[in-house]
């Protein structure tokens, strides 16, 4: 989201070499681990649906 409401910049990355494969596990936790870097870049701008995270490790803040 761009500063003051004014619109998105939306980022299109290149296509991923060798997905899907035969491991579902694997490609689903590839596929996760890329979600969460991105989140990670600005987590306040991530759509917080629901509380997935009901638990958090010891002394770290809540993300709701």
């Amino acid at each position: 989201m761009l500063p003051g409401g004014e619109g998105y910049c939306l980022e299109i990355g290149d296509a991923w070499t060798d997905f899907p494969t035969e491991d579902v596990l694997a490609d689903t936790a590839r596929m996760n681990a890329w979600i969460e870097s991105v989140i990670r870049t600005m987590p306040e701008q991530y759509f917080w649906l629901h509380r997935r995270f009901k638990t958090r490790p010891r002394g770290e803040k809540s993300p709701y």
